[in-house]
């Protein structure tokens, strides 16, 4: 199968360029000439120079093409404009031309922030619409845009089949929201805040897994599946972190933890205009039943077995890092 990427520098592409490069020579997007683009050419892939914007680029990435796995995504949470239009926009137009190229099956990685702002009783299955989208931050909300843009040109015709994947708290050593970020966090002051609310987490291998599974799997066509794997407490897992690059990280006393997380709560939507990131107070689950039974997804990595087992390459993250 002909298999294109984009976002294919970033910490989703080259998991999936390792998963996916023994089956053949893949296609990548990229916005530019770098050290990553290079490495791709020098493996064999073919590169595309261009971005979301660029519909010739995305003509050319999708050409001949079998699936598209869409890991590109404006992540920052506080312009919804510029978010919009790369991961609203932009999807819509390479969902377009991926449908003119015939493309079998295109798989679109969302995210499970896209519940931030959506009443639950501790449980949110995906047979739960979010709500509330309007009090998302800008990445959320358009993430969620970008789910229902896929389903809309589905449904009139005009997009290809889809498959629509809610990854949970994606860790790794290439990650930087959930490596690289707690990494710079942790040496400036050495204590997690919030450290007592229960998290699902789960490694980048295993979500490739998943989207490479439900790429082939028809049971997953039209499909949205959530994709976790374990649940820890905040706290203990950017411990583990700690223990990686050598740094002893205290968690609060519960009860200053909470009172804590409590005033973060309330402030931040005066702070940031009503906008919501995940609750730092109620604790909810994201069953992943449904991507088990349909695609027999069964995530393996645990975080104290990747600690243990890669502490070497996030060493070699943490370096890249700093360097």
């Amino acid at each position: 199968m002909r298999v294109a990427v984009t976002g294919a520098s970033g910490f989703f592409g080259h998991a999936l360029e390792s998963a996916l490069a023994p089956r053949g020579p893949l296609r990548g997007l990229f916005r530019s000439r770098s050290e990553s683009s290079e490495r791709w050419q020098a493996t064999g892939h073919e590169v595309v120079f261009g971005d979301l914007s660029d519909t010739a680029a995305l003509e050319a990435l999708v050409s001949d093409v079998d699936t598209v796995y869409h890991c590109a995504a404006r992540t920052g949470k506080d312009d919804p404009r510029a978010s919009r239009e790369v991961n609203v926009y932009g999807t819509a137009r390479l969902a377009r031309v991926s449908h003119a190229a015939s493309v079998r099956r295109f798989m679109y990685v969302s995210s499970i922030s896209v519940y931030s702002a959506t009443p639950h009783d501790g449980v949110i299955t995906e047979e739960q619409e979010p709500q509330q989208v309007g009090r998302l931050n800008a990445y959320s909300e358009s993430k969620y845009q970008g789910e229902v843009v896929l389903r809309e040109l589905a449904r009139e015709g005009e997009g290809p089949s889809f498959t629509i994947i809610r990854p949970t708290n994606v860790y790794g050593a290439r990650s930087r929201p959930w490596f690289l970020d707690w990494v710079r966090r942790i040496e400036r002051i050495p204590i997690v805040l919030g450290g007592n609310i229960p998290i699902d987490v789960v490694h980048i291998d295993d979500v490739v897994a998943a989207l490479v599974q439900a790429a082939e799997a028809n049971e997953a066509t039209n499909e949205v599946l959530h994709i976790g794997h374990e649940t820890i407490l905040l706290g203990d897992f950017v411990q583990y972190i700690g223990r990686a690059v050598g740094q002893e990280v205290r968690k609060l006393p519960n009860g200053i933890d909470y009172v804590a997380r409590a005033i973060l709560e309330a402030a931040y939507p005066i702070v940031k205009g009503g906008r919501r990131s995940p609750s730092l107070i109620k604790s909810v689950h994201y069953p992943h039943d449904k991507a088990r039974r349909l695609i027999a997804y069964c995530p393996r990595i645990r975080v104290a077995d990747w600690q243990r087992e890669h502490y070497e390459e996030q060493l070699a993250a943490v370096h890249s890092l700093m360097s």
